[in-house]
């Protein structure tokens, strides 16, 4: 008896230990009774008492007495489960952070993650009957695990993103320089799908006079530096890709792992670059070298495009095409006032559309349109540049600097995140190589301080219009070089809003001093013949409109001369157009040399002239006629051949309020008369 006696207090005592461990650690810890379908208290450690206010008077109460319906109800299921399997189970659930648990948890923690996470390991016991007699519930929280386990999902997702959409092609690398995985990007560069490349060395798909220069790079990065380089390789089907190469290592516990190889596609830069070295002379040849995709179109259809409009749309022939079989459904309507507005002379915006390539990509692109004469024809110019990447580098940095900002530091346009009072936070390293000045000179400083004076009032008034609606701006604006130089820069700005708030500004910003230089040129041409070089019909009405409005004014008197050369046809099929055409460019300097500075001289086409003079002596038009009658019979010197030639002039006198029209179409009744009647001639309008 008293063995048995001794033997209870021992398991007494064992069991008082076992207990009081329970207290000491931080799960909490629920040992019930099984009483039919019913689970009632036995034992609750202190943890576990704290958590649902639980005392030593609620021993023998049920789960229902202790905790709300809803949980009574899951902790029963899943009890239940437990017995049926006849093992242990573990469920997961979540809890608000309420008064009910807040004793268990960090003030912090609570006000970081209102939703906590538990882990509960259920053990049912059974006696010797096989009976379930009780049940032990282990419960711990785990918030943390899931909120890293949430945390490592979102930057998983995110890299993916960049991986998946960087127009940029990715290759990831072992320390043996193995290619382990690529983006979709390296297959739209290279042509080489996955196949060809997984555990393969990086450097087998490069030609062999590269491979020294690649593999310095990739060492390098494998020391821990990121190192950019450039490089020169072919796609599948051989043609030549000029590639800038990233190499940034992957670091991973503090050990470097391996390496990210970016290649950034160059070859259509390169390209460009290329064309622009070679004849300007012309003017397709000039269209040819802008780096920039060209578009002539008459009526909607494609008349003519350039190499890297093709290359944009990603077709190789489009002419005869409509123009809207390639622009987004959605702009077809702006499109058509452009090109209404541009028919009556008014001014046209350059803007941003959306075009639609025939394999179904969206590309982003910034237009501008102008008239000019194709081919004897007037027609319509477009000029279009490929800012699909930057609109995604834009989206990419809205929605994290902090991310993108590596991919920011190797570009060669200029990015900067300024302040809403115009001060730059942030500045990218191409400032140095672009402008001249390190990205710290800038950052703190107003933007606008950099700006040519001229530029910075109608600057500052777009910079207030925009709200959280709007539209990217586009603004063009010379800003000071280290040097001392002017340049010009064409900048997109992106206002970033939360909630109709004003964060921050977002600037992608390019060098434009070589397009400025193309327009003066392409105005140039779109106004003077590109035979002679003299002024175009087109410049001659609007400078003849523009006399007629001030002619009042002026106190000074105004007449036309419509010229042309007496027998030319005859000259054509005599020695051929190519002395034909020298003669009118002989005949356009000598109609030059013989007339004053303030004359002006246009030709019409073929070898028809227009000259409008003004003076203040009547006699000045019978005397200007009579100079270029005698001057235009000194004999030609062209390619071997010497002969003379005649010309007949028309002249009509301006009376006050003629029209243009009418007083070039007086002029061309002279000129027939002048023919008519001999030629070699001039003749003075007269109204009958």
């Amino acid at each position: 008896m008293r063995d048995i006696m001794r033997a209870d207090q021992t398991i007494q005592h064992h069991s008082s230990i076992l207990l009081q461990t329970f207290d000491k650690i931080s799960d909490f810890v629920f040992f019930m009774e099984v009483d039919g379908s019913t689970y009632r208290y036995v034992f609750v450690n202190e943890p576990g008492k704290q958590a649902i206010g639980w005392t030593d008077a609620d021993v023998g109460k049920c789960v229902g007495d202790m905790v709300l319906a809803e949980t009574a109800a899951l902790i029963t299921h899943h009890y239940d489960e437990a017995i049926r399997a006849r093992k242990s189970i573990v469920y997961e659930d979540c809890r608000l952070a309420d008064s009910f648990y807040s004793e268990t948890l960090e003030y912090q923690d609570v006000i970081l993650l209102p939703l906590h996470y538990f882990e509960s390991e259920v053990t049912p016991v059974f006696d010797e009957s096989g009976a379930c007699t009780h049940v032990i519930s282990v419960v711990r929280e785990v918030t943390e695990r899931k909120r890293r386990e949430l945390e490592l999902s979102i930057l998983r997702d995110q890299h993916e993103s960049l991986r998946r959409y960087s127009p940029h092609g990715i290759f990831v690398l072992d320390p043996e320089l193995r290619v382990k995985s690529i983006n979709p990007a390296v297959t739209n560069i290279t042509g080489y799908c996955e196949a060809n490349f997984i555990n393969r060395s990086f450097l087998d798909w490069l030609p062999d006079s590269e491979q020294p220069l690649v593999r310095e790079g990739l060492q390098f990065a494998l020391s821990g530096k990121p190192h950019k380089y450039g490089v020169t390789a072919h796609d599948k089907t051989g043609e030549a890709l000029d590639l800038a190469v990233l190499n940034i290592p992957i670091e991973i516990g503090g050990n470097i792992t391996g390496l990210f190889a970016i290649i950034i596609d160059h070859t259509p830069e390169k390209t460009a670059e290329r064309a622009l070295q070679e004849s300007e002379r012309r003017y397709r040849q000039l269209i040819e070298t802008i780096p920039e995709g060209i578009i002539v179109h008459k009526d909607g259809l494609i008349l003519y495009a350039n190499a890297v409009a093709l290359e944009t749309i990603g077709e190789t022939y489009i002419e005869s095409e409509s123009i809207f079989t390639y622009i987004a459904a959605e702009y077809h309507e702006v499109t058509r006032k452009r090109l209404s507005a541009l028919q009556l002379g008014d001014p046209v915006q350059d803007t941003e559309i959306v075009l639609v390539t025939p394999s179904g990509q969206h590309l982003h692109v910034d237009i501008g349109s102008l008239l000019i004469d194709y081919e004897g024809a007037t027609a319509v110019m477009t000029v279009l540049r490929d800012v699909t990447e930057k609109r995604e580098m834009e989206r990419a940095l809205r929605q994290s600097e902090t991310q993108y900002r590596l991919i920011t530091e190797n570009m060669s346009d200029l990015v900067c995140i300024l302040e809403r009072d115009g001060r730059v936070r942030y500045a990218s390293p191409s400032h140095q190589s672009v402008l001249g000045y390190a990205p710290a000179v800038y950052e703190g400083k107003n933007t606008l301080d950099f700006i040519h004076p001229e530029d910075v009032t109608p600057t500052r008034q777009q910079l207030k219009a925009m709200t959280a609606g709007s539209e990217p701006l586009t603004l063009e604006f010379r800003h000071l070089h280290h040097d001392g130089r002017w340049i010009w820069l064409e900048t997109k700005i992106q206002a970033i809003y939360e909630e109709a708030t004003l964060l921050h500004y977002l600037t992608v910003t390019r060098e434009i001093m070589q397009r400025k230089v193309l327009e003066k040129q392409l105005k140039h041409l779109a106004y003077h013949d590109t035979l002679t070089e003299l002024p175009n019909r087109r410049y001659f009405l609007a400078y003849l409109e523009e006399a007629l409005s001030r002619v009042e004014e002026d106190g000074e008197e105004l007449a036309i001369l419509s010229l042309d050369i007496d027998h030319f046809k005859q000259i054509n099929d005599t020695f051929g157009h190519d002395v034909g055409d020298e003669l009118l460019r002989q005949f356009s300097l000598r109609l030059t040399q013989a007339l004053r500075k303030q004359d002006v001289i246009a030709r019409f086409g073929g070898d028809e002239f227009s000259v409008l003079i003004r003076y203040t002596d009547l006699s000045a038009p019978d005397r200007v006629a009579d100079k270029l009658i005698a001057s235009l019979q000194h004999p030609w010197q062209i390619e071997g051949h010497t002969f003379v030639t005649t010309s007949s002039i028309g002249v009509a006198r301006y009376q006050s309020g003629m029209t243009k029209k009418r007083l070039l179409k007086q002029a061309d009744l002279a000129l027939y008369e002048a023919k008519s009647n001999g030629r070699n001639r001039y003749v003075m309008f007269q109204d009958r």
